[in-house]
């Protein structure tokens, strides 16, 4: 599985993977096996964890603002994240490790939908902030447009089949900035940013979702970032 965007042109980068499975107490009566054995499998360096009520979490870090990994289980659902610059391929082996674990734990669930999420910051040809806004600004018909108000920022939204995506212009002090990569060392350049999330849901009460879908989704959602980032590198 190739990068499909080089890691020079990615200012921050935030993978989610997110399987939803009806409700199943299974998760809450094998907690501590589940952490035993994720944390043992050294998936995350130095792993920390915590339980909850009826969930689990395992992190480089359980400080708030400054985790990059993160694995998530509880009653509806297991979400793996992170916010490393690694490649394509070893957040797919990532993903693969933490489920494997997952059904040697939990042997019987029923999956309902699979997502996966990337967020990110991008660099592209302009340096300077009110230029990227005014080529996002030239993007757009003049019918969309109110000429006597000037444009300090945009997003744009657009939903599909299965998934949606955001894309606009990102400052040094930019909310989704700080909100998504609030963490000391992130990159604070100007650019770009992409929000996509990407997904299939069960098309039939009581029926499974294949695991293997789980990869697809995921390709799924690099394929529509790598397409936008390659719209948008050039303004």
């Amino acid at each position: 599985m190739e990068d499909s965007i080089k890691s020079s042109s990615i200012h921050n980068r935030k993978i989610v993977v997110e399987i939803r499975y009806e409700p199943n107490p299974t998760v809450i009566d094998s907690r501590g096996s589940l952490v035993k054995k994720l944390v043992d499998a050294k998936l995350i360096p130095d792993a920390q964890w915590e339980l909850g009520v009826g969930e689990i979490k395992i992190a480089d870090t359980l400080k708030a603002n400054t985790n990059r990994q993160i694995i998530y289980a509880d009653l509806h659902r297991l979400s793996i994240i992170s916010s490393k610059k690694e490649t394509n391929e070893s957040f797919s082996h990532f993903v693969d490790k933490v489920f494997k674990i997952f059904k040697e734990v939990i042997p019987s669930y029923t999956i309902i939908r699979i997502g996966c999420r990337i967020q990110g910051t991008y660099q592209c040809k302009s340096n300077d902030y009110g230029q990227i806004v005014n080529n996002f600004k030239a993007l757009f018909p003049s019918q969309f447009l109110l000429e006597d108000y000037n444009v300090k920022d945009l997003r744009f939204q657009l939903n599909y089949q299965n998934g949606q995506y955001h894309i606009g212009p990102v400052s040094k002090e930019d909310i989704f900035l700080k909100t998504e990569f609030p963490f000391e060392d992130a990159s604070k350049n100007v650019g770009f940013a992409i929000d996509t999330d990407n997904y299939v849901i069960r098309s039939k009460e009581k029926e499974t979702i294949n695991d293997s879908v789980i990869k697809d989704v995921y390709i799924t959602s690099l394929s529509v970032e790598k397409s936008l980032f390659e719209k948008l590198n050039t303004l």
